[in-house]
């Protein structure tokens, strides 16, 4: 399984109270998700934020915020896009 698999099966469940692009994940999902991103050779950059928090850039227009909760259960797995001026018609 790759990093991409497991954010994509944890994004096709919608969850009660959150936003479409933010999931509340369980610290086996975490884990996870820490150690495949961490095993990908071409996982693009991953900056370290407090505790196990990342920052996750693969290629592609996706990014992801991965944010451990220190005192529970808590985490989080926010998806941005990262949009260019090409994107939306403002080359010029």
């Amino acid at each position: 399984m790759k990093a991409l698999d497991l954010i994509a099966d944890i994004f096709a469940r919608p969850q009660r109270g959150a936003a479409p692009d933010l999931r509340r994940i369980t610290t086996g999902q975490l884990d996870l998700l820490l150690e495949l991103i961490g095993e990908d050779q071409h996982a693009g950059a991953v900056q370290r934020g407090l505790g196990r928090s990342v920052v996750w850039t693969p290629p592609g227009t996706q990014k992801y915020v991965v944010t451990e909760d220190a005192r529970g259960d808590k985490h989080t797995l926010m998806r941005l896009r990262a949009v260019d001026a090409a994107a939306i018609g403002m080359l010029f």
